[in-house]
């Protein structure tokens, strides 16, 4: 402790804490207020920025626009089976219908474990088969579409919360990732995003099995610094803001 203390330019720890003259967000950061638009903005070049691809329609066309990029992302990226949440703004929207036409199959999410798509692969004898049919049928989906519970403007963060037909799975599995966002769910800071959960979540039972913050791409650097995409998660990731 003593040599850290020196090299903190200080000749003994201390024997009491320092002053904390604020505790918390600084005022003049809390007191940043931006326009919807700002956020549209400041989220698509904070996410263009992490090598992601941004879009942006209005939601009275979410149910031409969703499905058309859906599918365009398939087309460019030859996939041919998606996992999507079981989120009824993405099951009120022509999606799984016009992914078919293509002939790509869709896996939804199910809160009941259920898989509609079969979970080929492994053989009968393997432990990977003896796993629940749903995890086995989206593991082998390449494309993962989310309705995201918010977003970040300042650092270009989706927020999804897990819970029931919204697993994690779905964003973390597939090497592609597409999300679809509100407008108004988009909050400048992170500390908005949690007080928002707060407001909607006030009972500790009713709090999501957890609360996954994904900011583009997957990312890691801890083998030798070597920095590698897609390893941990999707290596490409597509957002849709719907404007009002």
């Amino acid at each position: 402790m003593l040599r850290i203390a020196k090299r903190l330019g200080r000749q003994a720890p201390l024997a009491v804490p320092p002053a904390r003259p604020v505790i918390g967000v600084p005022e003049e950061y809390a007191a940043v207020r931006t326009t919807v638009q700002e956020r549209i903005d400041q989220f698509g070049a904070n996410w263009s920025a992490l090598t992601g691809t941004v879009w942006t329609a209005r939601a009275a066309d979410a149910a031409d626009a969703v499905p058309a990029f859906a599918r365009r992302i398939c087309a460019e990226r030859g996939i041919d089976r998606v996992t999507r949440w079981d989120h009824p703004d993405l099951a009120a929207l022509p999606l799984d219908a016009a992914l078919a036409a293509d002939g790509v199959a869709v896996v939804p999410w199910r809160g009941d474990g259920a898989a509609d798509a079969p979970a080929s692969g492994a053989g009968a004898d393997s432990a990977w088969s003896r796993r629940s049919p749903l995890l086995r049928a989206a593991e082998r989906s390449r494309l993962g579409i989310v309705w995201a519970d918010y977003a970040i403007a300042n650092t270009g963060t989706l927020v999804l919360l897990a819970r029931g037909g919204h697993g994690r799975s779905v964003s973390l599995l597939p090497d592609t990732l597409f999300a679809v966002i509100r407008a108004d769910r988009l909050v400048t800071r992170m500390g908005e995003a949690f007080e928002a959960i707060r407001a909607d979540h006030p009972e500790a039972a009713s709090l999501p099995s957890s609360i996954n913050l994904i900011t583009g791409p997957s990312r890691s650097a801890d083998i030798e610094n070597d920095l590698t995409i897609g390893i941990h998660g999707p290596g490409k990731v597509y957002a849709l803001i719907l404007e009002s």
